[in-house]
């Protein structure tokens, strides 16, 4: 539990957290019962590509207009007062909702509060909020599940999210100031008493910081390192005596259990 490491990540002097899959919106929202609107109801249980499509609308939309959640209230407690950065793999923005420095976090993989082409014509992003709500207006008033055209090729938009479907065609403007102030601080760990934290992340995008967190415990003398993956928590013999795998559901670890 986390609570378990509280002294030591008091005592040191920089703290490393990644968060993952294990702690993704879709983990920890029950969208099928917080979104009560009954519109968004009858699309359950449809598999076809349009309704999909449109209970992601609703869904990106409900987690826009979230206010501050408590999903995250453990985490926020044991680094109050602690120079932190956190780096999550999630495209849900979730993170962004807690009591967490927003200036201590990056989100690499998009947070959906963009749209972006399909193509990508070129590097434009575009906010989601507006473009859900004209989605969600047009679909409840006829009954027709549309999509978004780019105003400068006509091609569909699609989510500013990094999938293993969108990838390729990526724009990754959105979170680049983020990722500088996160390698900026990464400058400052070196012979740095570090605690790394890694909760639920698995080999989804490892390149991320599976393998980058490993590195850094195997080469900094005074870090410790605790990955937490209820199946995939597993690490190189490489890093006995520094770093600990604990198999925990993440949520389970942070004690926020719902």
């Amino acid at each position: 539990m986390l609570k378990d490491y509280e002294k030591q990540i008091k005592d040191a002097d920089l703290v490393l957290v990644g968060i993952g899959k294990e702690l993704h919106a879709k983990k920890l929202i029950q969208f099928e019962k917080e979104i009560t609107n009954p519109n968004y109801q009858k699309l359950l249980g449809k598999d076809d590509e349009k309704s999909q499509w449109m209970r992601t609308v609703y869904e990106r939309d409900y987690l826009l207009k979230l206010g501050e959640v408590d999903y995250f209230q453990p985490l926020e407690e044991v680094l109050e007062g602690k120079n932190y950065f956190v780096i999550t793999s999630n495209d849900d923005g979730l993170i962004y909702h807690s009591k967490l420095d927003k200036a201590k976090i990056t989100a690499p993989c998009g947070n959906g509060d963009f749209f972006q082409c399909s193509k990508p014509c070129d590097e434009q992003l575009y906010p989601a909020n507006l473009g859900l709500a004209d989605l969600i207006k047009y679909y409840e008033e006829t009954g027709i599940i549309d999509s978004l055209e780019c105003p400068k090729c006509g091609q569909p938009l699609i989510f500013n999210v990094r999938t293993e479907e969108t990838k390729s065609v990526y724009v990754e403007g959105a979170y680049l100031n983020s990722w500088a102030n996160y390698t900026k601080w990464l400058q400052k760990t070196l012979n740095k008493k570090l605690f790394i934290l890694e909760l639920g992340e698995g080999f989804e995008t490892p390149s991320l910081f599976r393998w980058p967190f490993e590195k850094m415990a195997f080469y900094n003398e005074k870090a410790t390192f605790v990955r937490v993956h209820k199946s995939l928590y597993q690490m190189g013999k490489e890093l006995k005596g520094k770093g600990e795998a604990i198999a925990m559901d993440s949520k389970e670890f942070l004690g926020n259990e719902r």
